[in-house]
């Protein structure tokens, strides 16, 4: 008892002697110095309840989040994409972009960007549906902000460290115009230099910053000529004089050898991985188009060519060409059009469309 007691004296002590040096320091002290306590003590208060209050009145914010998920049983590597983009609604688009995705090694995935309409169209392809269900291939849309509409666009769009830093990620490497590019690097070039509009095309422009990366690694001339027939023949094929012999090929990444008396048709020719033609093959070079043996060639050993240049995919498909497949023919060498008013030539018997006139670079 004399322990509480004694206990509640200093308390009360306490709080007299607090109460006591309160009063004598408030009653020493100028009645500006009080009005600016008085503010910074509402102050204070004033802030801490609005804080106080705020968490109470407002409600959770919602977070929007893009993530695109990834299968750990895909049988695709997501470290690889390959990547089309196209605005346009073209009859020969579907069939196209199922050839490329047959011809690219199976583990590769896909993306193509295009606007409204031609992602549209492709959705009406039952092949390109099943490639989008198996994760195979991604549709997605071009942003309303950007535009592919003309040359000068597309390097902009190419050049942008949003495409490569958000869309393509995770991917590692980028499949893209009969080009192999490393994601990760163009992304160190795109968030320290900024491409000046109208300037050099985007590959150029990201070729020559690429180059100068400390170990960058990119083909020469040489080289770039084996995977990309543009403008300049590379290094002819060469089958072996007898079936014995091996030939000096002029890419030693194809498998196997060229065999005297079934690889006849190819001696002498420039065979590259693929060609890039200009203006969606309206505009070709002299040097891979320019004679009617080089075309003949291509039509063998590229077909799927056809489907890229002014022919008749554009008539024929989609369409009913049952009743129209005939074409103009005489069995000589020449020209003449045919029933459709597409332009054709007869070379060695065989009626191929005639490409456009203009055979000059672009």
């Amino acid at each position: 008892m004399d322990h509480l007691s004694l206990h509640g004296n200093t308390i009360e002590h306490s709080l007299g002697f607090t109460r006591k040096t309160a009063m004598s320091f408030w009653s020493n002290t100028t009645k500006r110095v009080r009005v600016a306590g008085g503010l910074i003590l509402f102050s204070v208060l004033s802030i801490t309840l609005l804080c106080y209050s705020r968490s109470f009145l407002m409600p959770t914010m919602p977070k929007v989040s893009l993530h695109y998920g990834v299968d750990s049983h895909s049988p695709y590597n997501v470290s690889k994409v390959a990547l089309l983009i196209e605005n346009r609604v073209n009859p020969i688009l579907t069939p196209l972009l199922i050839h490329f995705m047959s011809v690219v090694p199976p583990d590769w995935r896909f993306r193509f960007m295009g606007s409204n309409e031609s992602v549209d169209y492709l959705k009406q392809s039952s092949s390109i549906r099943g490639h989008v269900e198996s994760g195979k291939l991604d549709l997605t849309y071009i942003p309303e902000n950007m535009t592919t509409g003309s040359q000068e666009e597309i390097s902009t769009f190419l050049t942008t460290l949003w495409l490569y830093e958000t869309v393509l990620q995770p991917a590692e490497w980028l499949l893209n115009t009969i080009g192999l590019r490393r994601v990760s690097a163009i992304v160190d070039v795109l968030r320290n230099q900024v491409r000046a509009p109208h300037s050099e095309p985007e590959d150029v422009w990201l070729a020559e910053r690429l180059g100068h990366r400390p170990g960058a690694k990119l083909a020469n001339g040489t080289a770039s000529l084996t995977f990309s027939g543009e403008m300049h023949r590379g290094k002819p094929e060469q089958v072996p004089a007898d079936e014995d012999g091996e030939a000096d090929n002029a890419d030693s990444t194809k498998a196997g050898k060229l065999m005297k008396g079934l690889d006849d048709w190819r001696d002498g020719f420039y065979e590259p991985m693929g060609y890039h033609t200009g203006d969606s093959g309206n505009t070709l070079h002299s040097g891979i188009w320019g004679t009617p043996a080089q075309r003949q060639h291509i039509w063998k050993y590229c077909p799927e060519m056809k489907m890229t240049l002014v022919m008749d995919a554009a008539k024929y498909v989609p369409g009913n060409c049952n009743n129209q497949w005939k074409r103009w023919n005489t069995g000589d060498e020449g020209e003449g059009t045919d029933e459709l008013g597409v332009a054709t030539e007869i070379i060695n018997g065989v009626e191929y469309p005639l490409l456009p006139a203009g055979l000059t670079p672009w």
